[in-house]
């Protein structure tokens, strides 16, 4: 029997039940569906991402758009009915089933999981099919390490905190090693910030270091190592832009100088072992500042260090006699150390030894000192010798004697 027959004959309800069933199971078979690659794609920073996106089947009317995570919140990467961002473009521009994108310059902070969404037309759109999203990772450098010390400048002995910062890097995992001179030494402590999950990592890294004379043209140095780089990354720090060297100051002569009336005298004011090179000399006469003299040009020792020499001529009148001529040593901005003597004129045949320079007494000399106690100890050694022989002869006299007056006595 043909199909027009059997229709014919079957009851209307039916024919309608049958029409609306076929209806459905064909609108099912070409429902709209949502493909995009799963990944994840694995990105160097700035390169470009390819994010695929596939219509298949019917849907209603509406835009597509692009969003990183879940969050529909924020604002899309792409919206088909808006101009796209800078970095973002469609593949196919025309197309009404192709809503691929590329990012280009892809950086760290673009890591995430994108989802191509359908909307349903509306006012507003309605959210009707999403893709099950494309998770992106996105491998970074660490960037270029700084290092940093103390606020300023230490003394001798001073031990210092020096840390070395890196950041931007993708994965976490990330190695820092310290160097002195060559050397590793050791961190004192390594921590990889934030300590949860994210897309974007910093490293900082603490050492401590106790500095001395000899740290001068010391260098230290901190390496970054991580799987992005071809080779580690490195920075250097020169320990002698942390360090205060007080200089050794010295005067010759020292302490005295006897000069006769109207003599020149030539006084010399060194400052040594010094560092940074940010030192000057000052004399002063009296309580009252003379200048800076004659200085020298500076030289550098072998381990660093700057030497300095300054002079200063005196005519020696008879208003000089006891004045006192001191040189002080400005460091680092900074009065350190200073050194004195005293001027003593006299005329011609009349010297005078006696310096009433503070310390310069009987006993302001070591050599004094031995030669005061040697001389002490011989009178007393003398003096216990003699009296020990007077003692003994007095008692020899006593056993003469004893025996006569015991006699006398007998006699009696």
């Amino acid at each position: 029997m043909p199909p027009s027959s059997l229709s014919s004959e079957l009851p209307l309800s039916f024919s309608l039940l049958l029409l609306l069933l076929l209806q459905i199971l064909g609108a099912r078979a070409q429902e709209l569906t949502v493909l995009q690659t799963r990944g994840p794609l694995k990105l160097t920073e700035g390169e470009t991402l390819h994010l695929n996106c596939t219509l298949t089947g019917f849907g209603p009317p509406g835009s597509v758009r692009w969003y990183k995570g879940s969050d529909r919140v924020q604002a899309p990467v792409y919206n088909d009915k808006t101009p796209p961002p800078p970095r973002v473009e469609r593949v196919v521009p025309l197309s009404d089933t192709d809503y691929s994108i590329r990012i280009r310059s892809i950086l760290p902070e673009d890591a995430g999981t994108y989802y191509c969404v359908k909307y349903k037309a509306g006012s507003p759109e309605r959210e009707y099919k999403v893709g099950k999203g494309t998770e992106v990772l996105v491998t970074a450098t660490p960037s270029q390490p700084s290092i940093g010390g103390p606020p300023s400048r230490v003394d001798l002995g001073t031990s210092v905190t020096f840390n070395c910062t890196s950041d931007g890097f993708f994965p976490r995992d990330i190695t820092v090693t310290w160097l002195k001179d060559g050397r590793t030494i050791r961190a004192s402590q390594t921590f990889t910030l934030p300590p949860g999950k994210s897309t974007s990592y910093q490293v900082v890294s603490t050492v401590e270091v106790s500095l001395t004379e000899k740290d001068v043209k010391s260098e230290l140095t901190c390496k970054i190592h991580h799987n992005t780089l071809n080779r580690p990354l490195e920075q250097s720090f020169k320990l002698g832009d942390a360090l205060r060297v007080t200089p050794k100051i010295s005067m010759e002569p020292s302490h005295l100088v006897n000069a006769l009336v109207n003599q020149l005298v030539t006084i010399t004011c060194s400052a040594k072992g010094f560092y940074p090179n940010n030192t000057s000399l000052v004399w002063w006469e009296n309580g009252s500042e003379t200048g800076p003299g004659a200085p020298e040009p500076v030289t550098q020792e072998w381990d660093g260090t700057f030497s300095l020499k300054s002079t200063l001529e005196v005519n020696a009148t008879e208003p000089r006699n006891h004045s006192v001529f001191t040189c002080y040593a400005v460091h680092n901005s900074l009065t350190s150390n200073h050194v004195y003597l005293i001027l003593k004129v006299f005329r011609e045949g009349k010297v005078d030894n006696f310096s009433p320079n503070k310390g310069q007494g009987l006993f302001s000399k070591p050599e004094l000192w031995i030669i005061f106690v040697l001389n002490k100890t011989s009178v007393f050694l003398f003096l216990s010798i003699v009296l020990w022989r007077k003692m003994s002869r007095q008692g020899e006299s006593r056993k003469q004697e004893s025996p006569i007056m015991l006699q006398s006595t007998h006699q009696k």
